[in-house]
């Protein structure tokens, strides 16, 4: 996919806690960013953002991952969580979600202590709370972030998504897609990632390979059906682009009603849950709490169906998680599985 260069020069500010705690210090002032209306249903250019614990602040990666270092991994893991930006406390209720998945997800006990190559979706991150993200010691160490700042997200967009990769994993391009049909100013948001494809039969040397990864929230409510099927057209002709090993799409799907059973197979992407439809091990929401609605499998895990391209079966996280006074942390559950690059047939 051919992207225009011309991405904003934002970097942004350091961590509020940073200057907190550091009284002979005071943050530089920062341009005033107005947002506007933007391009839809085209790629948007971003660029990845990595924190500087030298500069004690964050700034915008190059994109062309340069200073790879072989081998690369040819498998990530790959977590997926709508963190409810309607609740209350959502700032608190975000960094226990971080933190869970830190822990009980990667298993990383201290903040120094790096996950394997993975990636983290998060949806539904509530403006208030996006400096959670910038402000965490373990993701400051260890991811970069995409976008850089919520001026990225769709146009006046409250709440929006965010991805974040783990520095072991080169990141060679990020772009959005805003949907021009969505009244809920919802997009998709994409990160190109290089891994390495397993020798081949005769013992050449690994090749590198680009797969891209889509993090997404689909339209809500029944008034959405009419708007999914298009949004998730768009998202799957940006993962079966020339050049790309494999795509996958992670996200709120919103799958809510009759139409969305077929949206999948419509535009030629195969849905990771091998289970029945029907079958609650995979249902995603409802749960946290009950309520008049049914419960059901809105959350899901696309891939393309590419020879040497495999994606495992998710299985669910943050089930029964609450913070302080009983409060859920997310009314979904989150999703977590491996992506795999594997020898071409």
């Amino acid at each position: 996919m051919d992207l225009p260069s011309d991405d904003e020069p934002f970097v942004p500010s350091p961590p509020s806690d940073f200057y907190e705690s550091s009284s002979e210090l005071s943050p530089p002032p920062l341009p005033v960013e107005i947002k506007r209306p933007l391009a839809v249903d085209v790629p948007r250019p971003l660029r990845a953002v990595r924190y500087s614990s030298r500069k004690r602040r964050w700034a915008h990666t190059s994109n062309c991952a340069k200073g790879v270092r072989e081998p690369l991994p040819s498998s990530l893991r790959l977590v997926s969580w709508n963190v409810d930006f309607m609740s209350q406390q959502p700032k608190k209720r975000l960094t226990a979600a971080i933190s869970h998945i830190q822990h009980a997800v990667f298993e990383c006990k201290t903040p120094s202590e790096r996950p394997e190559p993975c990636c983290i979706l998060l949806q539904e991150v509530d403006v208030s709370a996006f400096t959670a993200i910038l402000n965490n010691e373990w993701i400051q160490r260890c991811f970069l972030v995409v976008p850089a700042s919520t001026d990225h997200w769709p146009y006046k967009a409250t709440y929006g998504n965010v991805t974040l990769v783990s520095r072991t994993l080169p990141v060679c391009g990020a772009f959005t897609i805003d949907f021009g049909n969505s009244d809920m100013r919802r997009n998709a948001l994409f990160v190109d990632i290089k891994l390495s494809g397993p020798p081949p039969a005769d013992h050449a040397p690994t090749g590198i390979v680009t797969i891209r990864i889509a993090n997404t929230h689909l339209e809500s409510l029944p008034i959405g059906a009419r708007a999914r099927p298009e949004q998730m057209k768009l998202i799957a002709e940006a993962l079966e682009e020339d050049g790309i090993r494999g795509g996958v799409v992670a996200g709120d799907m919103n799958a809510i009603g009759p139409t969305d059973l077929t949206i999948t197979q419509d535009v030629g992407l195969c849905d990771a849950w091998q289970g029945d439809e029907d079958d609650e091990e995979g249902y995603t929401w409802g749960y946290q709490p009950r309520c008049e609605f049914p419960p059901g499998r809105l959350d899901k895990v696309l891939f393309t169906i590419r020879d040497g391209f495999e994606v495992e079966q998710p299985e669910r996280i943050g089930i029964g998680e609450k913070i302080a006074h009983g409060k859920w942390i997310s009314d979904h559950y989150g999703l977590v599985t491996s992506v795999h690059v594997e020898r071409e047939e």
